[in-house]
């Protein structure tokens, strides 16, 4: 492992056991207390002021306390938290990823029907608001929604009026259930929200934004509720930018071998958001630096640092940490083996990486066995077992030669035990390089006669 690497580990490895230190005395409950209570201060006077511009101009004297009060919980939020992100969803309001109470606090809860009047689903503030700067704020919330794009237009109206420190986000919405049943989710949709929010999620932070953990936790629950060996999620991988089909592919695998090896639904979703997360380092890095070998010896840390960002520690933030700084530790390093998350990400990222640089060369199956021989030193060997047992003998990817002459890819990832040998296929055209739109189940019909590389 490169020195550089170990510095950085070791830099945020003791980060993160001070923080550690300082959760366990306590200090990240009376955190948590204060950021629910200026959640509500903020979310309440917020929607006060939204209210009252339906009354009254924004320079009204009517508005002068209202407009200091915000003044000052914006102030004293970003001095303890940083960037605030304050997001509704339906009823439900949350501060960087706590959430408010809304229970018989009628203003608290009418902030998201405020905002949504201009297709807004919460605020993100970068910097402490002066007076003038809330003003502006209420006076662009006041103007007739726009017909078309409400929300960029609010956007435009709020860089007209100065206000640069105030970032609008989208709405969020949580799935309809009824009577306890999952409502139907669309498997290629769910991954395009995912690739989608991936893409933004990168252009954020190399703006200098922070990102909001809330609609990538979404998006995870949402290829959870799917299942990572859905076949239209791994059809659609290559439909986004590179570094976001890489991040979606590396969380559909994690979430295969983690659920695989039984872990709840809480630490399922803590590990699929650290791997959506686990290459944002590299938007913190030079282009120059990020391409050469210092991007890969630096950009753990880098994350860990993206992560560090929003303050407050609780068990899934620490478990999400840990493997974002261990995603590229061997399993036999010095100092330990890695978190187990992180074990998980290292063995999705490398099988990802290898399919990536050399798939024209070998099969996913060739890929597999590499790192079958490096069980015990760079991974750890039931993680190892396991990585096969969801893949199967022909993983999504692999082209073969069926027993009719014909060729095919598999498109899925093991179905049941019974079917570990008998993946779904498209038929694939050698010339063209295309993939039929009919798809075959091997199990009821044809056989594989051998597989190829590429």
């Amino acid at each position: 492992m490169p020195v550089r690497l170990d510095e950085e580990l070791a830099r945020a490895q003791s980060s993160l056991s001070r923080a550690i230190g300082r959760a366990r005395a306590g200090e990240d409950r009376e955190l948590a207390q204060k950021v629910r209570e200026g959640g509500e201060a903020l979310a309440s006077v917020l929607c006060g002021l939204l209210k009252m511009s339906r009354v009254h101009a924004a320079d009204n004297r009517a508005f002068d306390a209202p407009v200091a009060e915000l003044s000052r919980v914006v102030a004293g939020l970003h001095e303890l938290l940083g960037t605030l992100q304050l997001v509704t969803v339906e009823d439900q309001v949350y501060l960087n990823d706590f959430r408010v109470r809304t229970e018989g606090k009628a203003g608290v809860r009418d902030l998201g029907a405020e905002l949504a009047k201009h297709n807004v689903g919460g605020v993100a503030v970068h910097a402490p608001l002066d007076g003038p700067a809330v003003r502006a704020l209420v006076t662009a919330f006041a103007e007739r929604p726009a017909e078309s794009g409400p929300r960029t237009a609010l956007a435009a109206g709020l860089a007209m009026r100065g206000v640069r420190a105030v970032e609008l986000l989208p709405r969020f919405r949580f799935r309809a259930q009824s009577e306890g049943e999952q409502a139907a989710i669309d498997p290629a949709e769910a991954l395009r929200r995912a690739l989608r929010l991936c893409e933004e999620s990168f252009d954020q932070l190399a703006a200098g934004r922070v990102v909001n953990p809330l609609p990538l936790r979404r998006a995870v629950v949402e290829l959870i509720t799917v299942g990572p060996a859905t076949p239209e999620l791994w059809e659609h991988l290559g439909e986004a930018l590179p570094h976001a089909s890489h991040a979606a592919t590396v969380a559909l695998l994690a979430l295969l071998v983690g659920r695989a090896a039984g872990f709840g639904q809480a630490v399922l979703q803590d590990l699929g958001l650290a791997a959506l997360l686990h290459d944002t380092g590299y938007a913190q890095l030079p282009a120059e630096v990020a391409q050469g070998p210092d991007g890969l010896a630096r950009h753990p840390g880098e994350g860990a640092r993206i992560l560090l960002r929003q303050r407050g520690f609780n068990a899934a933030k620490l478990r999400r940490l840990r493997a974002v700084l261990d995603h590229h530790r061997d399993h036999a390093a010095p100092g330990g083996a890695p978190s187990i998350l992180g074990e998980i990400l290292r063995l999705a990222e490398d099988y990802t990486t290898l399919l990536r640089l050399h798939g024209a060369r070998i099969s996913p199956a060739d890929a597999l066995g590499a790192m079958a021989r490096a069980a015990g030193r760079l991974y750890q060997p039931a993680l190892v077992q396991l990585l096969v047992n969801v893949l199967g003998r022909y993983p999504p990817g692999t082209l073969l030669e069926l027993d009719d002459g014909r060729y095919a890819r598999s498109i899925s990832p093991v179905r049941s035990r019974e079917t570990f040998a008998q993946p779904f296929v498209r038929v694939y055209d050698l010339r063209t390089r295309a993939l039929s739109a009919e798809r075959l189940d091997l199990a009821l019909c044809g056989a594989v006669r051998r597989t190829l590389p590429g």
